[in-house]
């Protein structure tokens, strides 16, 4: 990583997005996951169970960075994308998420912070949470957390 002081990204946000929550993909993604409940799978039992769309599986919301287009606030880090590791993916669902809505989010860096590694070196470690908001109301719908790692340089 090339920065003179880590905790100098904290704050870094990337451009806002925005992200519609298509029922054909919630529907793809959940038959990938295995999962069975109908609310996921079928409109007419989602409805029938108070919901306006598919219920989106829990996890969903990781499919949203690959659309994200802005600029990505991870970018000023400068990794060395071969020492890169992902090491935690954390959701908080404020209410459900459901095919239909569609929602906007600032990705920012919340935490960095650097360790000694076990077989030498510095490890640098990287948080960057998204807090998806229903883009008419503002309303939160899922917070995003990401800590991702850079392993020290081969010795």
């Amino acid at each position: 990583m090339a920065i003179d002081n880590v905790t100098d990204l904290v704050g870094e946000r990337g451009d806002s997005e925005t992200w519609k929550v298509e029922e054909g993909k919630v529907r793809e993604f959940a038959v990938a996951l295995g999962f069975d409940d109908p609310r996921c799978l079928d409109l007419e039992a989602a409805r029938a169970a108070g919901l306006d769309g598919l219920l989106a599986p829990p996890t969903f919301a990781m499919a949203s960075t690959f659309w994200m287009r802005g600029t990505a606030p991870l970018r000023k880090a400068e990794f060395d994308r071969k020492r890169v590791l992902h090491g935690e993916q954390e959701f908080v669902c404020h209410k459900p998420l459901v095919s239909g809505m569609v929602l906007e989010g600032v990705p920012e860096i919340v935490d960095v912070r650097q360790k000694e590694g076990k077989r030498g070196g510095m490890m640098t470690f990287v948080t960057t949470e998204i807090v998806w908001r229903e883009k008419d109301s503002g309303d939160p719908v899922v917070s995003t957390s990401s800590t991702i790692l850079e392993t020290a340089p081969a010795k």
